[in-house]
């Protein structure tokens, strides 16, 4: 019988809830919207990863986070892909040097990820609503409900670290 490192079977974990997440964000009427806003689901999941894994590991899955949202978009494939890419690194590169990993910082990186998803977002492929329309009506309420998930992808994640380590 073949016996997987710790890091291994994290990994497979990290990936199938990927792709759990992924079905629950693409499948419609699934979720209900908040001032007409779906919650980026992918991406706070792929930031929670990252924040504890670190920057090249989180980097990767925040890629393939990405690509899953790039699979299920009209976005041209691989933008979103770069966007949470460019993310994960990001906050994994902060939590690792500059934070500590705990469910204020989860929050607030989640809420920072979500905002800039969310304005690359409108700056490379909708940037033809006026800047006073976006930030109130599309925004705010997608970010704020974001970040409310923020806690269960922290709480799910951190269990999924603790339990499952290199012996």
């Amino acid at each position: 019988m073949i016996r997987l490192s710790g890091s291994t079977q994290k990994y497979i974990v990290y990936g199938v809830e990927l792709f759990l997440v992924y079905i629950v964000q693409f499948t419609p009427s699934l979720l209900p919207q908040f001032f007409g806003e779906s919650p980026m689901l992918l991406t706070v999941c792929a930031v929670s990863i990252a924040l504890f894994e670190g920057d090249i590991v989180g980097m990767w899955f925040g890629m393939a986070a990405g690509l899953l949202i790039d699979a299920g978009s009209t976005a041209p494939f691989g933008f979103y892909g770069l966007v949470n890419l460019a993310i994960c690194y990001g906050c994994g590169l902060l939590v690792m040097y500059l934070m500590r990993n705990n469910i204020v910082t989860s929050v607030l990186l989640g809420f920072a990820a979500a905002v800039t998803a969310s304005v690359v977002q409108w700056i490379f492929l909708a940037g033809t609503h006026d800047i006073l329309y976006f930030i109130p009506n599309i925004l705010l309420p997608r970010a704020v409900y974001s970040t409310v998930t923020m806690p269960v992808f922290f709480y799910f994640n951190r269990a999924i670290t603790t339990r499952l380590y290199d012996d």
